[in-house]
């Protein structure tokens, strides 16, 4: 990319958004992706944990039923990363950018040994 014949205005946006890269790959480690997506494009990240013996057509479903219900959203199916985590204990963890709705076993075990 030949950056001697870019107007200053051009050039001011790209150093913004190298000084919002190298900021967020210092501080954030692996998150900087999805941030970095997020601010630029406006896109929100969908993460689906889940246990691994579930049936996935199940998990889809109620994932689904999270996103609208509690996020007011409908992703697609294809926009949505389902990760396998036996630490999820029985059921899933359902994420949108920081958000997180927590639907797992795990978050009721831990409320009972307080």
């Amino acid at each position: 990319m030949d950056f001697t014949n870019l107007p200053k205005d051009k050039l001011k946006e790209l150093l913004k958004d190298l000084n919002l890269y190298n900021n967020l790959t210092k501080k954030l480690w692996n998150r900087w992706k999805r941030l970095f997506n997020k601010i630029k494009n406006d896109k929100s990240y969908f993460l689906v944990e889940y246990y691994p013996y579930s049936n996935m057509d199940y998990v889809e479903t109620k994932s689904m039923e999270v996103y609208s219900k509690f996020f007011s959203c409908s992703p697609n199916k294809n926009e949505i990363v389902f990760v396998p985590k036996k630490s999820v204990l029985w059921w899933m963890k359902v994420f949108m950018d920081d958000n997180v709705v927590d639907l797992s076993f795990e978050k009721v075990e831990k409320n009972l040994k307080k």
